[in-house]
């Protein structure tokens, strides 16, 4: 297969975005400018640098002041001007040309003790095998970057390194572990753009890779959080680029989330700014712009609205050779919906083609891709295509109508059995038992004054008296004050932090910060059942309402309390007390 820069993806909506934005990402204007190359490399370094920027999208041009760039250097006898001669080079050039480039680069420089030199050239090397899909080598390079940027302290290049390695590891299905490293990944980008404003790139790009890994680990209302602050400000600060694909990972948090006619509206916004822009980057945005609108007309029960966008999905795919892993569903749907349609002949024309999109990967991507959904196994579609083969073959009608259906239901009782019961069972449960638990158990006190005394190195006197405060501090509803610390509560109760902490680790088997969250929690879960003015709240307004400071930060504590997330309790407690 012929390799293409775009042509392989990592995972939904991240490594096609997120492997181009480490390399160039600014695209300077195209101007056409007649030149002396000869005598080019007699102007400074700094002036030929600003013309190689100036005509960065003239690559003839640039590349002839690139080259001045170089032969000056040489001349000079300068090593460090030359690696930046051949990195300037490398950046204009076909991408796997550029390889050999990076190459230069390493051989003149790994004995330099330079800070940012060979671990550039290796990151940069990083960049293009992993955007070739060529990822095994991608990550030797990234071992040898690593090894150079901790050498030389270069802090920059160590934060590229950790972001190059997550973009890889999600090809491993590491979600949980990556979402720390991009919330380390954005803190740092964060503080660089508060700093100087020139670094609003690398800020934008770890706000989109991070609301990316929400939607990977089903963190829906942070990722939708993530994907509102990155439109608001790729909007105020210009950028066209990734302003559409927040657009289409909102457009994707709002399917994970059933709003349907808001993913539609996302993702039709998106296409209607791409529709225009020709290029391979922009090709495989709006193939997966096109999954989602097939993904969600099937939802919203609109199958032949579903087929066209899938249908285009599957044709561009093999035009642009544009494989990875997350477009299969468009095939399993296309299948699918053939099949309820009793269309057999499309049935297996699909059915070829995704063993087809299957042999590609496996061939492709075989150390990467791991797993395949068990509904669609290679030896199930190649069992389902002779079953239908031989019907056809033999031309008996019944036959065929009992497969079909019989398929179809079995399908319907697996999806339902595997996607539901594991899932939305256990959320049903969770949210029933907290629907029926009681407002409020016994305080503090009650609980603990018949309980044997615990030996924590501090006098009955002092715990119980302890104990009685918190008591009175629990009815008062003190902890929803925000901003609560442990040192605030020990002056108003007139101890110290440590007895107190001391007795709540102790008495209540909790930290003080899940002792007062867990309270926050138990409290706001009987305000929503019992107010419904409070119900008509956002999740942001009902965290600030109960002392958290963030979203996130209230989602997480909610779901450790009750093993759901609050959007997913407010849903459940609306539909509730309707049905009262």
């Amino acid at each position: 297969m012929r390799k293409k820069y775009y042509s392989t993806k990592i995972n939904v909506c991240t490594a096609f975005v997120l492997f181009f934005l480490v390399g160039i990402y600014e695209i300077k204007a195209q101007v056409t400018v007649e030149s002396d190359t000869d005598s080019l490399h007699k102007k400074d370094y700094s002036e030929l640098n600003l013309q190689y920027d100036k005509y960065f999208a003239d690559s003839i041009l640039s590349k002839k002041y690139a080259e001045a760039f170089l032969k000056k250097a040489k001349l000079d006898n300068d090593v460090i001007k030359q690696a930046d001669g051949y990195y300037m080079i490398a950046q204009i050039v076909p991408h796997l040309t550029s390889l050999s480039y990076a190459d230069s680069i390493i051989d003149i420089t790994v004995n330099k003790e330079d800070f940012e030199y060979p671990a550039k050239a290796f990151l940069f090397k990083a960049n293009r095998l992993g955007a070739n899909g060529r990822y095994k080598e991608s990550m030797e390079e990234l071992v040898k970057a690593n090894l150079y940027a901790n050498k030389s302290n270069n802090i920059d290049q160590q934060y590229r390194i950790k972001y190059f390695i997550a973009l890889l590891k999600n090809n491993l299905g590491e979600y949980n572990e990556n979402l720390e490293i991009f919330k380390t990944i954005k803190d740092y980008y964060k503080k660089k753009f508060d700093a100087n404003p020139e670094n609003k790139y690398d800020y934008l790009k770890s706000i989109f890779a991070l609301g990316d890994s929400y939607n990977n680990n089903q963190i829906y209302d942070s990722a939708y959080y993530e994907n509102k602050k990155g439109i608001a400000l790729s909007l105020k600060l210009g950028d066209s680029v990734l302003y559409g694909n927040f657009l289409l990972s909102s457009g994707m948090t709002h399917f994970y989330r059933e709003e349907y006619q808001t993913s539609l509206d996302s993702i039709s916004k998106l296409k209607h700014i791409y529709k225009d822009r020709k290029n391979e980057l922009n090709d495989v945005i709006l193939t997966v712009a096109d999954l989602y609108l097939g993904k969600t007309y099937y939802e919203l029960g609109k199958i032949d609205e579903s087929i066209e966008y899938l249908k285009t999905v599957d044709s561009v795919t093999f035009e642009k050779e544009n494989f990875f892993a997350d477009l299969r569903p468009a095939y399993e749907l296309l299948i699918k919906s053939y099949r309820e349609k009793g269309d057999t002949e499309k049935q297996l024309y699909y059915i070829d083609r995704l063993l087809k999109f299957d042999n590609i990967l496996n061939k492709d991507f075989k150390q990467l891709y791991k797993k395949i959904n068990e509904e669609y196994s290679t030896p199930n579609l190649i069992r389902e295509k002779q079953e239908i083969i031989d019907s056809l073959e033999k031309n008996k009608k019944n036959r065929i109508i009992v497969i079909i259906v019989l398929s179809s239901l079995l399908f319907l009782v697996i999806f339902f059995l595997v996607k539901n019961n594991k899932k939305k069972k256990i959320y049903q449960t969770r949210f029933q038992e907290l629907f029926e638990k009681q407002e409020k158990g016994p305080s503090t006190v009650e609980k603990y004054e018949n309980k044997q005394p615990q030996d924590i190195g501090i006098s009955d006197v002092i715990v119980e008296d302890i104990l009685r405060k918190l008591g009175s501090f629990e009815e008062k509803e003190k902890f929803l004050e925000p901003n609560l610390t442990v040192s605030m509560l020990s002056k108003e109760l007139k101890t110290n932090s440590k007895y107190l902490s001391k007795i709540i680790n102790s008495y209540k088997n909790k930290s003080f910060s899940n002792y007062v969250n867990d309270l926050r929690i138990d409290f706001v879960v009987e305000k929503l059942k019992s107010d419904s003015k409070f119900r008509k709240y956002t999740i942001k307004a009902i965290a600030n309402e109960i002392g958290f400071n963030t979203t996130e930060a209230f989602s997480k504590s909610f779901h450790k309390r009750t093993g759901i997330y609050p959007s997913f309790f407010l849903k459940q407690l609306e539909k509730k007390v309707k049905n009262k």
